[in-house]
């Protein structure tokens, strides 16, 4: 499958299984939005972003569990969520060897980061609204540190506030209203996360540390890529959960600058019948000596009426 777009459907027939709940990978011109202006205008803004703090948090954690730290959950929490305070310091009330200290502090932020947020009302026509919330959190478990509150630069007004992103958030809207037969949806909300995720020699760049995974919304779009300099892997992928646990892989591509990957992400096999997981494979370096980054845009959509 290479020619887009490509939907549930064309899926289906490649692998030979039923897949009903919705996929598209397309174009921006799928959508009538013209790909070139779109890239155009956001390709410059990621390099003015704030580094995400959190991933470095995050995978110090990681390496207090791997090394077999006792952390107290509450204390880290607090850590997580206070910019004000450096792990030096937090090290300072826990008791965590000089060596496990050395490699959680060496560890150096790779993604820079924004978000804004919207609340869309469908009727005849489609108005987006800016909403400005305190603080991120995903639907997740309690025990996913992905759940605890995360507060993010809002993206620039300039940027992201004007018709050209406006009318990627209407079709997008509109798009999961087509895909949503067994409700009417007349009011949802969007968060787009514009991510950019660095690469170096020897440090692949990884924008799925956590593995295959949801988000906790109705549906995503897991990424629409406006960047990809200097790199070589990044490759999306759609995973359906099967009953006994395992994974499969359904769909897989390495999107190019305007493609997008819109998926159902929690919940959905209820009312479509398939458990759709997404993840995207760690990029590398082309060329030794020259940046290397990827650039996306990812939206959640949540539903906000109930669905039956």
């Amino acid at each position: 499958m290479q020619n887009l777009p490509i939907s549930e459907i064309e899926i289906s027939k490649a692998t030979q299984a039923p897949v009903y709940s919705p996929i598209l990978c397309a174009s921006l011109d799928y959508f009538n939005i013209d790909t070139k202006a779109f890239i155009d205008h956001f390709k410059g803004s990621f390099v003015t972003m704030s580094w995400d703090q959190y991933d470095v948090k995050r995978k110090q954690l990681q390496i207090l569990i791997e090394h077999q730290v006792q952390v107290d959950q509450l204390n880290f929490k607090e850590y997580y969520g206070n910019d004000d305070v450096t792990f030096t310091e937090f090290s300072k009330t826990n008791d965590i060897p000089k060596d496990v200290c050395k490699l959680c502090e060496s560890i150096m932020p790779w993604r820079r980061r924004s978000v804004c947020s919207y609340k869309l009302t469908l009727s005849e026509s489609v108005y987006v609204e800016r909403e400005y919330p305190e603080a991120f959190v995903q639907n997740l478990t309690d025990d996913d540190i992905r759940s605890w509150p995360r507060s993010f630069d809002q993206t620039e007004k300039t940027l992201v506030d004007n018709d050209l992103f406006y009318s990627f958030l209407k079709r997008v809207a509109l798009y999961a209203q087509k895909v949503t037969p067994h409700i009417r949806i007349t009011e949802m909300s969007m968060t787009a996360h514009f991510m950019s995720v660095k690469a170096k020699e020897g440090l692949p760049g990884n924008n799925s540390p956590e593995g295959a995974h949801e988000d906790g919304a109705d549906f995503i779009v897991s990424a629409l890529v406006i960047n990809r300099q200097n790199i070589t892997g990044g490759e999306s992928q759609v995973l359906e959960k099967l009953e006994n646990g395992s994974m499969i892989n359904l769909f897989n591509r390495e999107l190019q600058p305007g493609e997008f990957l819109f998926q159902a992400d929690t919940g959905e096999e209820k009312h479509y019948g398939n458990d759709l997981w997404h993840y995207v494979t760690p990029f590398y370096v082309e060329r030794p000596g020259e940046e290397s980054w990827r650039d996306i845009i990812g939206l959640d959509l949540v539903i906000h009426q109930s669905k039956t």
